[in-house]
């Protein structure tokens, strides 16, 4: 038996979970190249400070937190790419163990929930140019490749930015190409 996904707004009580996945789910991917500093690893871990400074969802299985995905809105810390009228997500991530099993697309269709009842025109995310696999996961949701936007944080990492409208679902989408 396929027990529920739910996808809900982090409580405080979620906080060190998030971290620990978002941390091994970047680890596992091979998105994370931490030096003996921390970087970008200390980022994914902050669940804290993206609870505080944007909208931090989490998905369970059984109560157990598998996933979490990050909402930032304008004027958030963590808002990259996003442009009015656009609702910019990050630091999406599954429990490597639940790889495969929906949670991913779970979350993002919360994202796109969330845009709607925002009213904003489109979805907006980055993604490394090595990471593939996330590419693939959000293609098969609609997303398209905005090369107009991808950008580098720091030398030596690339990432393409991704969009797709935020009212029509990704079986509904025409092909199309992005002038932004």
């Amino acid at each position: 038996m396929t027990h529920a996904i739910v996808v809900r707004r982090a409580i405080e009580a979620d906080l060190e979970a998030v971290a620990t996945i978002t941390v091994d789910a970047y680890r596992s991917a091979h998105q994370l190249d931490d030096g003996p500093d921390g970087g970008y690893g200390l980022i994914l871990a902050d669940a804290a400070g993206r609870s505080h400074d944007a909208v931090l969802l989490v998905a369970t299985r059984h109560d157990q937190v598998l996933g979490t995905v990050t909402i930032c809105p304008q004027g958030s810390p963590f808002r990259e790419i996003g442009r009015d009228g656009e609702v910019e997500f990050r630091f999406l991530a599954v429990e490597p163990s639940a790889w495969g099993t929906g949670i991913g697309t779970a979350l993002v269709d919360a994202c796109v929930a969330h845009a709607q009842e925002v009213g904003a025109d489109r979805l907006v995310i980055s993604v490394r140019d090595n990471n593939r696999e996330a590419q693939l996961m959000y293609e098969r949701q609609g997303f398209i490749r905005m090369p107009k936007r991808d950008w580098q944080p720091v030398p030596g990492v690339e990432l393409l930015a991704m969009h797709r409208p935020a009212g029509v679902g990704p079986t509904g989408l025409e092909p199309m190409t992005s002038s932004l």
